[in-house]
């Protein structure tokens, strides 16, 4: 069994979720071009999965400088620098697992097959839809608060300069994706980022699972 083989074991079409709620389930095996499709029967919900391209850096790029002021404050701004950077290492990492395991997870139930195609089947279904190129903020405000926390209870003074890191990481590699998929990725590293991502989703999309770099795909071998 593999992800791209989900659709010989169910079938795609409406889902029921909860109550007269519906999610349309389409086969992320076969990508339709230059296509978008709703998710949901419920206009509410419909609303809550999309974000315009602004709002991600609207939210998350001052909440990563506050952050990042509030650990300078505290423990000083060379450590703070420190662990920025390390942040945004930490997110790499959380970035490459995350869409490895929980992304590209091989659905075994209906249950499972709705989470999947929610959190990431869908955009592998409608590449070219817009709207969902970047992560709505219905999911990534309450994933950055449960981040935080875990940040918190982990790291204690030093999680402000760490998660300022890890928020800013985030915010790259959502502004990156976007851009990617719109074709707009100047210089020699922008297309090659561009053409690994690409091949992810046309040609292996059990690989190249890094979008902001292709560093945890070496060193697992995913390439």
């Amino acid at each position: 069994m593999s992800w791209l083989s989900t659709f010989t074991r169910f079938q795609p079409g409406r889902t029921p979720l909860l109550g007269r709620i519906g999610l349309f389930v389409a086969d992320w095996s076969r990508p339709a071009r230059g296509q978008e499709a709703p998710m949901f029967d419920s206009p509410l919900l419909e609303r809550l999965s999309v974000v315009h391209p602004l709002m991600p850096t609207a939210v998350f790029l001052p909440a990563g400088l506050y952050c990042f002021w509030l650990s300078a404050t505290a423990v000083g701004f060379w450590l703070t620098g420190g662990l920025y950077l390390s942040g945004l290492l930490v997110w790499s990492l959380v970035e490459y697992v995350a869409h490895r395991g929980s992304f590209h997870h091989e659905p075994r139930t209906q249950g499972q097959l709705a989470v999947v195609y929610l959190v990431h089947g869908v955009h592998h279904a409608y590449p070219d839809d817009a709207r969902r190129w970047m992560l709505p903020l219905s999911a990534s405000i309450p994933l950055a608060a449960i981040f935080y926390a875990l940040f918190r209870l982990a790291f204690g003074p030093t999680a402000n300069g760490l998660f300022g890191g890890f928020v800013h990481g985030y915010l790259t590699y959502d502004l990156l994706h976007y851009f990617i998929h719109r074709g707009h990725m100047p210089g020699r590293i922008g297309r090659f980022l561009r053409k690994h991502h690409m091949a992810h989703h046309y040609s292996k999309p059990e690989r190249n699972f890094g979008v902001s770099s292709p560093l945890w795909d070496v060193i697992f071998r995913t390439r």
